[in-house]
This record gives structure tokens, C-alpha cells and sequence, in this order.
């Protein structure tokens, strides 16, 4: 398998699929922006399907953590 290299007009930076987690849940979203933890974590918001914004977060051990939280219920 390869990683295909995007360009984020947004933030103006390239990333890779194999490098990222596609968050479709605005819900979640606004509970990892709210959180003061997700600085810098944000790399792309894209549209998807269904007239909906997919936020694109790097995989990381802060990302790990939040969704840990989120699945929890402690977020």
C-alpha cells in the first residue's frame, strides 16, 4: 500500500493519507477544538459526502489520547 500526498489549501502544508485520521463527526471535531489540546493538530477540512465537512487530523499520541477521552465519554 502507498500514501497518496495531498496539498491543504487551508493551512497551506502537503500531508499524506497514511499520516492522517479522516473525522466526518462535528461533534467530535468541535469536542477535539474545544479540548486546548488539539493545537496544531488540524491539517485539512475537506468536503465530503453528503454536503458534510470531513476535519483531517495528524495521527499523533495527543490525537490517541483525545479520542481515547472521546470514547470514554470524558471529552
Amino acid at each position: 500500500m502507498f500514501a497518496i500526498r495531498y496539498y491543504s489549501e487551508l493551512f497551506n502544508c502537503y500531508y499524506e493519507t497514511e499520516d492522517v485520521r479522516l473525522i466526518p463527526n462535528m461533534q467530535q471535531n468541535y469536542r477535539y477544538l474545544n479540548s486546548g489540546k488539539a493545537q496544531d493538530q488540524l491539517v485539512d477540512i475537506i468536503c465530503g459526502e453528503g454536503n458534510k465537512l470531513v476535519f483531517v487530523w495528524k495521527k499523533s499520541k495527543i490525537m490517541d489520547e483525545l479520542y481515547s477521552k472521546w470514547c470514554k465519554r470524558e471529552l
